[in-house]
């Protein structure tokens, strides 16, 4: 069997994959891509798919909610929703396919098993690295005694290509995937049930977050089942009869939203000698390397000694940046401390840095100043003005911003900004001292700094509320 040799050999063509394959190979490096499944892998089938339906759930949901401007919509076509979403992705891998072939980056498709420390075979052909990048993600994670069948039974990876939208859907696990996935099927009528085995929805935020999405959760009618255990299901006609330990749910379907486990299992790690952690991931340092020197782990499938350990498309794309540097010998002073992220829930959740409660057990007596839209002018103009801004510090004699969380429209731009201050070390008192535009969202987190300060009115407990509650007619 003859052995094809390269530079950088990457197994798994996922956004880690391909961030640290197109660095090395921009620097004229021979680099091999073995990849099994879509170009992009979840980034696109996933990441994407998703994110794409929840815009246009968002304006749809907008548009309805203004019916004083726009009168009585027709109800979402969740068919055409699917095709445009389609369109776009395949619009995506097609320049994806172009810049790969620019970058002459050859792409096996395939299953890759290593042989020993820098070999792997695909089928009957085998390659040969000087650098190995494993990036090869997760896949949904099932439940024991429960088949997927992709119809009434579905994970992350069917929802995303359903052809019409159930009547009905139980959602196993109030994470991310299931908050996000719980206000997509919302906004297009399907009844929604989500439940949680522990007594807070979002149960890796704050509480005061958790709450606030509970809150918006129940207006919409979405039936959120906390503390609450799956035992059984049983196929019926038309239907799913799940057994809870709260009761019987009976649903057109039913989706597993409870967490994703390794893709290492098949790859044959142990005769490399690369260190696996008992749930399967791959224990990697900063700059993306395993125990192996010339091994690396970029992604979903690496975990790090971080805060918060987040599977996320721009922490895979970072840490393969990270590893593409190591391997060519360039500085690549990146931090995965202050990672910024977005749940795309109906209200939006985003943050970056640490937590309140992170920030209280570990600096003593953080401060936090925490500033509702509803008086925010720009929130009023883009209706209805719910959310809040809570910016969290060190403690007196440390300004440094370490953490923020944002609900409400377009918390991403406001995140986005504070995560370049928590990285640059910036004091809050940067915030008090710059002028920000008017009428904007960014205000909410100056707004939240001068509370802080002490020149601010202060948060009042629920205020964030109170105009929600005003408007809750209007929203049903």
């Amino acid at each position: 069997m003859n052995t094809e040799h390269c530079e950088l050999l990457v197994i798994g063509g996922g956004p880690g994959g391909i961030s640290a394959a197109s660095k090395v190979a921009l620097q004229g490096k021979k680099t091999i891509i073995i990849n099994d499944g879509p170009l992009m892998g979840y980034g696109i089938e996933g990441a994407f798919k998703s994110k794409a339906g929840y815009e246009i759930a968002r304006e749809y949901l907008h548009i309805k909610y203004r019916d004083d401007v726009f009168g009585q919509i027709p109800v979402m076509d969740f068919s055409t929703l699917q095709s445009g979403i389609e369109r776009s992705a395949t619009s995506l891998t097609s320049m994806l396919e172009t810049r790969l072939r620019r970058l002459k980056i050859r792409v096996v498709q395939g299953k890759a098993t290593f042989v020993d420390t820098h070999n792997v075979v695909v089928g009957d052909k085998k390659f040969s690295g000087e650098y190995i990048v494993v990036a090869t993600g997760t896949r949904p994670r099932v439940l024991p005694n429960m088949l997927v069948d992709g119809k009434r039974v579905i994970t992350s990876d069917e929802v995303v290509n359903l052809r019409n939208s159930p009547k009905s859907v139980l959602i196993l696990g109030a994470g991310v995937f299931g908050c996000e996935f719980a206000s997509m099927f919302n906004a297009v009528g399907t009844e929604v049930h989500l439940v949680d085995t522990r007594p807070q929805i979002m149960s890796n935020e704050d509480k005061d977050i958790s709450d606030y999405l509970q809150y918006a959760f129940d207006s919409m009618g979405i039936d959120v089942i906390r503390s609450s255990r799956f035992q059984s299901y049983e196929l019926q006609e038309d239907s799913v009869l799940a057994t809870l330990s709260t009761g019987d749910i009976e649903s057109e379907m039913i989706l597993l939203a409870v967490g994703r486990i390794p893709r290492s299992n098949e790859l044959n790690l142990a005769v490399t000698g690369v260190d696996v952690d008992e749930y399967g991931y791959i224990p990697i340092n900063a700059n993306a390397r395993t125990n192996v020197p010339h091994i690396y782990a970029v992604g979903d499938i690496g975990t790090r000694n971080v805060p918060s350990d987040l599977s996320l498309v721009h922490v895979a794309e970072a840490e393969g940046r990270s590893a593409a540097a190591h391997i060519l010998g360039i500085e690549y002073p990146q931090g995965l401390d202050h990672i910024p992220y977005i749940v795309f829930t109906v209200p939006m959740l985003a943050g970056a840095g640490v937590s309140e409660s992170y920030a209280r057990d570990h600096y003593g007596d953080a401060r936090i100043g925490k500033y509702p839209y509803a008086r925010n002018h720009r929130a009023h103009a883009i209706q209805p003005p719910i959310g809040f801004v809570k910016l969290i510090v060190g403690p007196p004699g440390d300004d440094r911003i370490l953490g923020v969380r944002v609900v409400g429209p377009n918390a991403d731009a406001i995140v986005g900004a504070a995560a370049i201050m928590i990285e640059r070390g910036l004091p809050y008192t940067y915030i008090l001292e710059s002028i920000f535009p008017h009428p904007s969202l960014l205000e909410c987190l100056k707004g939240a700094a001068h509370i802080i300060a002490g020149d601010a009115l202060r948060y009042e407990e629920g205020e964030e509320l109170t105009i929600a509650q005003a408007l809750s007619g209007k929203a049903s």
